[in-house]
C-alpha cells in the first residue's frame, strides 16, 4: 500500500509535536533536579511509540477509506484499535516495571499527539471538518 500525503504529512505534525513538547518535559525534570538517563529512556519510549501509533491509524484509516466493503472496512478498524491499544498498555507496562525508563517520563508522552492537535487548533494549524449543517463533525 502507497502512503498518502496526508498520512505522512499529519504524522510529521504529530513527530514535531511530540518532540517539542518532549523537550519541554524534559526540561521540566531537569528544572526540578529529576532529570537522568531513565527519563530520556521513558522519553523515547513514550514519544516513539505515540508517533507510531499515530502513523499506524492513518495507515488504517487510509485502507479503509479506499475499501469499498463498509462492513469489513469497520471490523479493520476495530481490530486495528484494539491493536494499538494493547501495544499502548505494553508500553506502559515496560515504562512502569523497567527500570531502565522513568515511568512518569513514558507515560506522559502517550498523550503529546493528542496536545499537538489540540497546540494546531489554538495556532490556526488546523480546522475540523464542517458537517452539513455548518457545525463541527461529531468526534
Amino acid at each position: 500500500m502507497k502512503i498518502q500525503e496526508a498520512t505522512k504529512r499529519e504524522t510529521l505534525h504529530i513527530a514535531a509535536g511530540t518532540l517539542a513538547f518532549s523537550a519541554v518535559m524534559n526540561g521540566v525534570f531537569a528544572l526540578l533536579g529529576r532529570w537522568d538517563l531513565t527519563v530520556l529512556w521513558g522519553t523515547l519510549l513514550g514519544g516513539g511509540f505515540a508517533v507510531l501509533n499515530f502513523f499506524l491509524l492513518g495507515l488504517t484509516v487510509q485502507k479503509m477509506a479506499g475499501d469499498p466493503n463498509e462492513k469489513k472496512g469497520k471490523l479493520v478498524l476495530q481490530l486495528s484499535y484494539s491493536l494499538r491499544m494493547l501495544a499502548t498498555l505494553a508500553v506502559v507496562v515496560l515504562g512502569v516495571k523497567l527500570a531502565c525508563f522513568a515511568w512518569v517520563a513514558t507515560v506522559i508522552p502517550l498523550l503529546f499527539p493528542r496536545l499537538t492537535i489540540l497546540a494546531m487548533q489554538i495556532l490556526g494549524m488546523y480546522k475540523p471538518p464542517k458537517n452539513k449543517e455548518g457545525g463541527d463533525e461529531p468526534v
